[in-house]
């Protein structure tokens, strides 16, 4: 078998990788939402409800008691009174290492 179509599926599985893990991780956060959003700017937002559903909003924004978000191509919005946790997305140094030392691994000459 042709070395060619083994290196290309190993690029090919190392791509489908990086997209899938993406170097990112979720920060709790303790401080108030009304405080946090507006100060970090956050590119997306995890909020686990006192229920105990999550929801994950893109391009989150405080107004009045809430925070607003877009969730799955929808506009929506969760009462901060609804509100038990939440999390910001930040960039993980530790999975981006452990990211590069497998791709260096995956597309190493054997």
């Amino acid at each position: 078998m042709s070395r060619r179509p083994q290196r290309a599926r190993r690029v090919m599985s190392a791509l489908l990788m990086v997209l899938l893990t993406a170097c990112q991780t979720w920060r709790p956060t303790f401080g108030s939402p009304q405080q946090l959003i507006p100060a970090e700017q956050p590119s997306s937002v995890r909020l686990t409800l006192r229920i105990g559903a999550t929801v994950t909003y893109e391009n989150p924004t405080v107004r009045n008691d809430s925070i607003f978000g877009v969730h799955r191509s929808v506009v929506g919005g969760v009462a901060l009174e609804d509100l038990d946790f939440l999390e910001v997305r930040q960039f993980s140094v530790p999975r981006t290492i452990g990211l590069g030392l497998l791709v260096l691994y995956v597309l190493s000459p054997r």
